[in-house]
């Protein structure tokens, strides 16, 4: 696995180091390069990177290194089919990967312990521009998230100023747009608060245009990780999945004002509230996203998926007896198609459990609320009382709260 990991990874850098230097304005690269004669320094020896691309079939390439090989396609504006990686994934990945083996490389060697990393990277550009050339469609700006499990804040700041001077994608690419980096410890979602009600509007455009406002206001809330919108037109049912720091916090959020007033707003009733402690394990081999994102990180006007939101009670002795009995199943709830992932929830004093999961899209959840994996859990004779509701993702205002939606 990891072999193969590192075949695709060094086929996206090498390309992302001829596209870097396009960007900057400079000469193509060729794929076969001759050697550097001198370098800014001239007691440092140059290295030659080299790649091969070759086009397959209409809108699809090979990019070939060192023996390796990564199927690459067009993109949209080019007419590209962009089914396999493209360009600016590759792009983007070399900054992230390059950044994440220095974030490893460095912990080493100052005895940072790091247990776990990820890195998201985004870019502004103008996509226009590759269609007609009528602007210049460079990257204006790069973001990147970096969470990690093991270091203090301190630690992964030490960590960045690492990445900013070793790796040779950030050194070449500052010098093109600025770049962002933004450190997160991993795991500071622990406490879940899922909200629903009705609302008495004439329809759903009227009920979005009443609550959109608000989205910068909830953004603002203290210790929210992120909150996903969700709504349901035919149900006219509404509400929210809010992930927090911790309970105390989520606490707090409800006995303050702008929690108030949504529940005191006139046009909206019949609400259900229930809180949750995070499953954190069985979470993350779910994909879960404990960790917030820089407004900004998803695409707002991509199609949002769909929330699916499942209650039930349980029947053990203790909430351990039920970990231990759902927890074997976290590899398959991972390898579900469409699933992009899944927040297991779990209230001890109520014996109450469930999840939050997010699909890509109505079809896949479709198919796998009618499959046996489903099926297998709804009828586990330990669990009853089941409350099961589905919701579209309100896009522009998760977008606004962090939410981890649009295939983030």
């Amino acid at each position: 696995m990891y072999r193969r990991i590192s075949i695709v990874l060094a086929s996206v850098l090498i390309l992302s180091l001829l596209v870097a230097g396009a960007a900057l304005g400079r000469e193509a690269v060729g794929v076969d390069p001759a050697p550097a004669a001198q370098s800014d320094d001239d007691n440092v020896t140059l290295a030659t990177a080299k790649a091969n691309v070759e086009m397959v079939q209409d809108g699809r390439a090979i990019v070939s290194a060192r023996g390796n090989r990564i199927l690459v396609d067009s993109v949209p504006p080019l007419g590209g089919p962009n089914e396999e990686i493209n360009p600016m994934d590759m792009f983007l990945g070399a900054l992230g990967t390059c950044g994440a083996f220095v974030y490893e490389a460095a912990a080493q060697e100052m005895r940072i312990p790091l247990n776990s990393l990820s890195v998201g990277v985004e870019a502004d550009f103008a996509p226009a521009g590759m269609t007609d050339g009528s602007v210049n469609p460079r990257v204006q700006a790069f973001r990147a998230a970096v969470t990690a499990d093991g270091p203090s804040m301190e630690e992964m700041e030490a960590l960045a100023d690492e990445w900013r001077a070793r790796c040779p994608i950030y050194t070449t690419l500052e010098l093109a747009a600025p770049i962002k980096i933004t450190n997160r410890l991993a795991g500071e979602g622990t406490a879940v608060l899922d909200v629903t009600f009705t609302y008495d509007f004439d329809s759903a455009d009227e009920y979005i245009a009443e609550v959109s406002p608000m989205a910068e206001m909830f953004a603002a809330v203290p210790g929210l990780v992120w909150k996903t919108w969700t709504l349901n037109p035919e149900t006219k049912r509404a509400g929210a999945v809010y992930l927090f720091e911790n309970p105390e916090i989520r606490q707090a959020y409800m006995d303050g004002e702008l929690f108030g007033a949504v529940k005191s707003h006139p046009a909206l009733s019949d609400y259900r509230i229930r809180t949750y402690d995070v499953m954190r394990s069985e979470s993350l081999v779910t994909h879960a996203p404990l960790q917030g994102w820089e407004a900004g990180m998803a695409d707002s006007s991509a199609d949002a998926g769909m929330v699916l939101d499942v209650e039930f009670t349980y029947d053990f002795d203790s909430a351990d007896e039920y970990i231990a009995a759902v927890s074997p199943l976290a590899e398959q709830f991972a390898a579900v198609p469409g699933l992009l992932w899944k927040v297991w929830t779990l209230n001890p004093e109520t014996k109450t459990a469930g999840a939050a999961y997010y699909f890509a899209d109505a079809e896949a959840m479709q198919t796998y609320m009618d499959g046996e994996l489903f099926g297998a859990v709804k009828s586990h004779p330990a669990l009853s009382n089941y409350e099961i509701a589905t919701y579209q993702v309100m896009a522009p205002e998760s977008h606004v709260t962090r939410a981890p939606v649009n295939g983030q």
